[in-house]
């Protein structure tokens, strides 16, 4: 699936989590191995202009955009001895409609839910010992 940065019908719902970064999630579909399709989505980092602040949750408008990388530095090094990066890519907006104003609160990171363990330590006593 791919996205319009820039035309009109660029309509995007901005997310900013705990940190301050915006992204944005992009659905699609997954086939399985027996062959049933699900919607996945795919979160894509997204960057405004310095000093732009919109609220988690706000849908805008794209007027002016296009399709980014930004690398970040790995502990590997090359055979020439430099430093190895992974790039990756984004979405630079730099001109845009706001359309719905979202919120204050940042969204927060879902978490998966580890089922509790029971606790089967215990304390011996002098009963517990063989000797």
């Amino acid at each position: 699936m791919s996205i319009n940065i820039g035309n009109e019908t660029s309509k995007l719902t901005i997310y900013k989590d705990e940190s301050g970064r915006y992204k944005i999630y992009i659905k699609g579909t997954e086939t399985k191995e027996n062959g049933e399709v699900q919607d996945v989505f795919m979160a894509k980092k997204v960057q405004f202009k310095n000093g732009v602040e919109v609220k988690n949750r706000s849908v805008i408008e794209v007027t002016k955009g296009w399709a980014s990388c930004y690398r970040i530095r790995t502990d590997e090094l090359t055979e020439e001895g430099k430093p190895k990066y992974k790039y990756f890519d984004k979405y630079f907006i730099s001109e845009f409609n706001l359309l719905e104003e979202g919120v204050d609160e940042p969204v927060k990171a879902k978490q998966q839910v580890q089922p509790k363990q029971e606790d089967f330590s215990f304390v011996p006593t002098e009963d517990d010992l063989p000797f």
